[in-house]
């Protein structure tokens, strides 16, 4: 797929990267607490499912965050 398909097939809720990150700790700490973080932030999802790289971000905060949390229950 090239770019101007990728494009075209956004997902008009996508706010973008600009407005994903600044939330992206939160997103992670609902996940984290077993929430849906879709029900509150359903752009951030919309947003993560469509960039590579806002989600390999997502995914290693989420990564580190259980890490950090493993090791503070001695886990």
């Amino acid at each position: 797929m090239n770019e101007l398909e990728r494009l075209l097939l956004a997902d008009p809720r996508d706010p973008g990267c600009d407005a994903a990150m600044p939330i992206l700790d939160q997103y992670v700490e609902l996940e984290l607490d077993g929430a849906d973080p879709a029900a509150r932030f359903l752009a951030t999802a919309v947003h993560l499912r469509s960039c590579p790289a806002c989600r390999a971000d997502h995914d290693g905060l989420l990564e580190a965050a259980r890490r950090f949390s493993d090791a503070q229950l001695g886990g």
